[in-house]
């Protein structure tokens, strides 16, 4: 039986290397261009081809994201940037803008997988993603296990990807829609402070201001509490999805190497037949998250319960 593969997020060569010693089976990356997450380290062209080399001497992989939303000036040489990708060897591309998509597809013969941000949350979007060329799609975060169960029944010729542990922001799957607004509202910036001036008042605590700021990795609101599903692992493993990924590249070494070697564990364990969720596990994976935890809307956001 093929196992489901482990996708974990790197953010700099050294979290790369972590999260192989800690059994992950690809590695998520982003280069200096074409990526949201610019508070993160990110990979030089340079590192990209040492990143490329040691996961293959390792017997790994190594996605690159391409996850802009961009405008028509954010696509210059982005043809030129998938060849050099193709060229070093990575294993595939994540993309969640059509256009960028179709740029990949006439400029390589890389794998694409659709990225949350597509909001991916029916079989028939997925199969339309499969008809294009996608060789994978990574589901929506709002849906509940029975959805993806019935996508995995009608469109079996896609692999499938979804998220099992790590922040969950306040969007739609991971598309920082307040971000790409506030960013563009430059009349609400106080030009002697450089700060948004926002503030959130909640209706029973008068008086309380949790404050709404703007720097240079974007705009912070509300967040959610982070997703974690191990305690439900087996059963989204018996759904037959092909890779299951931890969020998380600007997170430190701790959460990183936590959060692989516990998913991990628990995906070989329910390959051996002997599943059963570890007590240390809950322990370990709460010493390493900054927030309390929720399972999530796979199983039901209402009836969550903090670990």
């Amino acid at each position: 039986m093929k196992k489901t593969e482990l996708v974990a997020p790197a953010g700099n060569i050294e979290k790369l290397k972590l999260a192989f010693e800690n059994k992950a089976d690809s590695v998520l990356v982003g280069g200096k261009k074409y990526n949201l997450r610019t508070g993160s380290h990110n990979f030089t062209d340079e590192e990209l081809k040492d990143a490329v080399n040691y996961a293959k001497k390792n017997n790994k992989k190594i996605w690159v994201t391409l996850d802009i939303i961009p405008h028509n000036e954010d696509l210059e040489g982005l043809g030129e940037y998938v060849k050099f990708l193709e060229i070093i060897g990575v294993h595939g591309v994540m993309v969640g803008d059509l256009g960028v998509f179709q740029i990949v597809r006439e400029s390589s013969n890389l794998k694409i997988s659709v990225l949350t941000q597509a909001s991916n949350t029916n079989f028939r979007s997925v199969r339309m993603w499969y008809k294009l060329g996608a060789s994978r799609v990574i589901l929506a975060r709002e849906i509940s296990i029975e959805n993806v169960k019935d996508i995995r029944r009608k469109v079996p010729q896609i692999e499938l990807e979804i998220y099992v542990h790590g922040a969950m922001h306040m969007s739609t799957s991971g598309r920082s829609l307040l971000t790409s607004y506030m960013s563009s509202k430059e009349e609400n910036l106080d030009s002697n402070s450089a700060q948004w001036k926002y503030s959130v008042e909640e209706q029973t605590r008068p008086g309380e201001y949790m404050p709404v700021f703007e720097d240079e990795h974007g705009t912070h609101i509300f967040h959610s509490k982070d997703l974690c599903s191990i305690e439900n692992l087996d059963k989204i493993l018996e759904l037959g999805v092909d890779a299951i990924r931890i969020e998380g590249r600007m997170m430190d070494n701790d959460y990183l190497a936590t959060s692989v070697r516990v998913y991990k564990e628990g995906i070989d364990d329910f390959y051996k037949g002997n599943f059963n969720v570890k007590k240390e596990w809950l322990e370990d994976l709460k010493k390493s998250s900054p927030r309390e935890f929720t399972r999530g809307f796979y199983f039901g956001i209402e009836g969550e319960r903090s670990i």
